[in-house]
């Protein structure tokens, strides 16, 4: 069952007045998605030695959001 686009945007104005300051994230890898992540975690940490590890992290998950939000943008878009 596809959901109504209008309805699907009220939901997300009514979650977005209700975005927390803060998140915190605990998640375990495992497989391809763990050797991922270290593969890049190792190239940042080489190619940026002024950042640590929890600013690594942070890049790469802020990384992902922002190209998943470019997908859902382009989708919409083309609609």
């Amino acid at each position: 069952m596809k959901t109504n686009p209008q309805e699907l945007l009220n939901k997300i104005n009514v979650e977005l007045q209700n975005a927390p300051e803060e998140i915190a994230i605990n998640t375990i890898l495992t497989g391809i998605g763990a050797k991922k992540y270290h593969l890049m975690k190792t190239i940042l940490s080489a190619s940026n030695p002024e950042l640590d590890e929890e600013d690594i992290c942070k890049y790469i998950i802020r990384s992902g959001i922002e190209r998943e939000m470019e997908k859902i943008s382009n989708i919409w878009q083309n609609e």
